[in-house]
């Protein structure tokens, strides 16, 4: 079956730290959710990808999302080669969704920047009848963006204090990534113990915004269009 939101990431756990909470919570409200990573983490300094898939595998079901994808591409190519291009798209035509969540296109990290712009031509061409495969086409309705390491503007925040917990949970199932070994040093960016203190501390920042316990921030290209302000001023109206 298919899915009514793509969730997609550079490498598995990407979804996790950035919109772990907002994958949750739109399963709670009983929409499928997808999550889609492009690659295996195959250079990863810790860890290694037979482990990595297992790890989110256990991730995705603490979420409750409806299937995970690899695409099984190379990290640092992922503009190069035409064919992670091509099976994207191929994604987004069987997966059929209304709305894809994609990284923001400037990053620290140079795949999830390259995913951004991946998702970007992968959102146009999927419409396109005659580019990649012979399935129907498919253009979903909207891509919005998500923060990973820089700052970026903000266009709206997801309130997650029902689903953080769960969140964090499908997070810390990466023990390849997060639990050191005693006496162990940390030897990644990510490994270190402040790193997951800093996921905590910006979702309760952005929880703050908008006066909830925790939230997540998302960015949109295009101007919204409100067509109650008095529905909308009381959190109803559609924003489209």
């Amino acid at each position: 079956m298919s899915c009514d939101v793509l969730a997609i990431g550079a490498h598995p756990d990407d979804v996790e730290l950035t919109v772990g909470g907002t994958v949750a919570l739109m399963a709670d409200q009983g929409y499928r959710v997808g999550i889609v990573d492009l690659t295996r983490a195959r250079l990863s300094t810790r860890g290694d990808e037979v482990t990595r898939q297992a790890e989110a595998a256990v991730a995705a079901q603490i979420l409750g999302a409806h299937t995970r994808i690899n695409l099984d591409a190379l990290e640092g190519s992922l503009l190069t080669d035409p064919f992670t291009l091509n099976k994207l798209v191929s994604v987004i035509r069987e997966q059929r969704p209304s709305l894809i969540l994609s990284p923001y296109w400037e990053d620290r990290h140079p795949d999830h920047a390259d995913t951004s712009r991946l998702v970007q031509k992968a959102y146009f061409w999927a419409g396109v009848s005659k580019f990649g495969d012979d399935q129907p086409p498919h253009r979903p309705k909207r891509v919005i963006y998500y923060r990973s390491h820089w700052d970026t503007e903000t266009s709206l925040v997801v309130d997650i204090s029902n689903t953080f917990d769960r969140k964090m949970a499908a997070a810390k199932a990466y023990k390849s990534q997060f639990d050191l070994l005693p006496g162990e040093e940390p030897n990644t960016y990510i490994s270190r113990p402040d790193f997951l203190e800093k996921v905590v501390t910006r979702a309760k920042y952005f929880g703050s915004k908008i006066g909830t316990a925790y939230g997540e921030p998302f960015f949109v290209r295009e101007t919204n269009r409100v067509t109650d302000l008095v529905m909308w001023a009381d959190g109803q109206g559609e924003v489209g």
